[in-house]
Order: C-alpha cells, then sequence, then structure tokens
C-alpha cells in the first residue's frame, strides 16, 4: 500500500481534512494528530476499517477503541448517560467519558477541541471517529512525524503530520457508568475535579 504523507499547517487544515474524509469514507484508516497524542482512526460505523486498526495496531480483540465525536449531539447514539458537570467544565477538551451504552455494556468518547478534527467532522458529517492511540499495542506512543511515517508507512493509506507538537500524556479517563461511583481510570495531563 501506498501511504499518502502530508504536512498540516494552517493553510491547508480544510484541503487535508477533506482527503482524510474521503479515505475513511471509503474505508481507509489514517494516523492523524488530535488534542493529545496522535492517533489512528476509522470512521465508526465501518467494521473492516476497524479490524484494519486492529491489524495494525496488533491490538488484542478484546480491549475496546476510544470514539470521538464532533458534536454533542452525538452523545444521544451512545448513551442516555449525561453528565452535566464533566460536559460544561471538560468538553470539548482532552477527557475521555467512559459511559454506560443502552444495552448495559460501555463505551469511551471524547469531544476534542483540535483544529484539525473539526475540520475532519465537518466533513464527515454526523459520524463519529474510533481514535486508538497511534502506536503498537503495549510500545510507547509515539510523539514525533518521522516516527509516526517509520511505523505506519505503508500500513494505513494516509499520514498527517502536525507541527505542533503532541502532548506527551494521552487523555485522562473517567468512568462514570456506575452514576454512584465515578472513577479516574487514568491520569492524563488534565488535572479533573471530582
Amino acid at each position: 500500500m501506498k501511504t499518502e504523507i502530508y504536512q498540516l499547517n494552517d493553510f491547508n487544515v480544510d484541503i487535508v481534512s477533506s482527503r482524510v474524509a474521503e479515505i475513511l469514507k471509503n474505508g481507509g484508516i489514517a494516523v492523524v494528530p488530535t488534542d493529545t497524542i496522535y492517533g489512528i482512526i476509522a470512521v465508526d460505523d465501518n467494521e473492516e476499517a476497524i479490524k484494519k486498526i486492529y491489524s495494525v495496531k496488533n491490538r488484542p480483540k478484546e480491549k475496546k477503541l476510544i470514539r470521538l465525536i464532533g458534536d454533542l449531539k452525538l452523545l444521544k447514539r451512545y448513551t442516555d448517560q449525561y453528565p452535566d458537570e464533566l460536559i460544561k467544565k471538560y468538553w470539548p477538551g482532552p477527557l475521555t467519558i467512559v459511559f454506560r451504552e443502552r444495552n448495559g455494556d460501555t463505551v469511551a468518547l471524547r469531544y476534542p477541541d483540535n483544529h484539525f478534527l473539526k475540520a475532519l467532522f465537518k466533513n464527515l458529517g454526523e459520524r463519529a471517529i474510533v481514535a486508538p492511540s497511534a502506536n503498537i499495542s503495549g510500545k510507547d506512543n509515539l510523539l514525533g512525524c518521522s516516527d509516526i511515517v517509520d511505523e505506519f508507512n505503508g500500513k494505513v493509506e494516509i499520514i498527517v503530520c502536525s507541527d505542533r507538537p503532541a502532548r506527551a500524556k494521552a487523555s485522562t479517563i473517567i468512568d462514570v457508568s456506575d452514576e454512584k461511583d465515578w472513577k479516574i481510570l487514568r491520569q492524563g495531563e488534565l488535572e479533573v475535579e471530582m
């Protein structure tokens, strides 16, 4: 597979986000900057693309994937929960919230505050994306473009590099699926008061 590689800047956000959206809509996967670290992404309603992510990352099948949403109204697609105080204070931003789904399972969602992702979501319409970290499972997060390209060139359809460095930590994760017992599952850069 030939991987397209783009260097993101303030002038090409619309063009690059449009190209990434086109690839995702056609079942491809991409490595892109997020509001935290780089993510490897696919639209969340394409099972074949999601399987590709598991394969490329060598990720155990039982480990779920985080989903990023571009609009709060998409919450209703996944859960009936709405932890108002967390959402008002920390979203959009680097907080992942684990919600209880209607079937009793859980789903991890983040509403990112990122210029590129906002442009991408405009091109995707009312679709969410899966977005685990862009690394091989069990290995350190990749923070630099050269490391991303070395690892994923030829394995994904498109890589988007950013001249703004990725954060060193992933998002903070809070589990609110049990409304009586919220838990911090991972402390990222965002300090959350509970």
